[in-house]
């Protein structure tokens, strides 16, 4: 039984590793300018982490996701990105 758990964890943080790394990924690439688009993007995070958060205490992994997770979000909702990617700027 905890053999089947531990690949049930490994399948879990590999979903959600793949899924951060994509949008960082659809970020970094400039895919997501839009406010809009982020803010979805980031309410779509803050719901993986949320599934993440009961994981903390006893995994590792987590902790780490949960951490990317969180920057991303914040690089996502950085005004001043948004501003300076703008291109209405000179």
């Amino acid at each position: 039984m905890a053999i089947e758990s531990e690949k049930l964890y490994e399948t879990v943080f590999i979903y959600f590793e793949d899924e951060f790394t994509a949008m960082r990924q659809k970020f970094e690439s400039g895919q997501l300018d839009d406010y809009k688009e982020r803010v979805i993007t980031s309410q779509k995070i803050n719901e993986a982490l949320s599934l993440l958060a009961p994981y903390v205490r006893s995994e590792c992994r987590a902790r780490q996701l949960i951490r990317n997770g969180e920057l991303l979000k914040k690089e996502l909702l950085s005004v001043r990105d948004i501003i300076c990617n703008k291109p209405w700027l000179p």
